[in-house]
C-alpha cells in the first residue's frame, strides 16, 4: 500500500511540474545583432515574479515582460540576487528608455520609462553597453 501511495505521489508531482513547465514559454528576441532567448512573462503572476529568487542569468537570456497594452509600467528588484539591464519598448518595439546595472540593493525603488510602453526586457547587466544599444534602437521580437 505504501508503494502505491508513493507511486501516485511521484506521478502527481511529475504532472504538476509538467503543467508548470508548459506554462513557461520563450521568444527569440534580436537585440542589435545578437539573438536572445527570453522567457515571456505575460500574466500578472509571471510579471510579478519576474526574475526574483534566481541565482543568475546566463548570457543571451533574460525575460520579456509583455503587458499587452501601453502603460507606465514600473519595475522593481524585489528578491533579486544579481544586477540586470532593463529596456522599455513602445508598441513599435522601439526602445524608449534604458536602465543599466539595476542592483538588488535598489529595492524598494521602482524604475520606469516615464512614458507609455508595452514591453520591458531584462537581460544580464552590461548587455546594452556591450552591444552598443541605445534609446531609439529597434528590437525584433519573433
Amino acid at each position: 500500500m505504501v508503494m502505491v501511495v508513493f507511486i501516485v505521489l511521484i506521478f502527481t508531482i511529475g504532472v504538476l511540474v509538467a503543467i508548470e513547465r508548459n506554462q513557461t514559454h520563450f521568444k527569440d528576441v534580436k537585440i542589435g545583432n545578437t539573438v536572445f532567448t527570453l522567457e515571456v512573462a505575460d500574466t500578472d503572476k509571471t510579471r510579478e515574479k519576474g526574475l526574483s529568487d534566481r541565482y543568475n542569468l546566463p548570457k543571451n537570456s533574460g525575460m520579456l515582460f509583455d503587458f499587452k497594452t501601453l502603460g507606465d509600467w514600473r519595475m522593481w528588484m524585489i528578491d533579486m540576487r544579481f544586477d540586470i539591464d532593463m529596456a522599455w519598448l513602445n508598441s513599435n518595439n522601439q526602445i524608449i528608455y534604458i536602465k543599466t546595472d539595476a542592483t538588488p540593493g535598489s529595492y524598494p525603488q521602482t524604475f520606469g520609462a516615464g512614458s507609455p510602453s508595452r514591453y520591458v526586457i531584462e537581460v544580464p547587466a552590461n548587455t546594452f553597453n556591450e552591444l552598443d544599444i541605445h534609446i531609439g534602437d529597434p528590437i525584433k521580437i519573433n
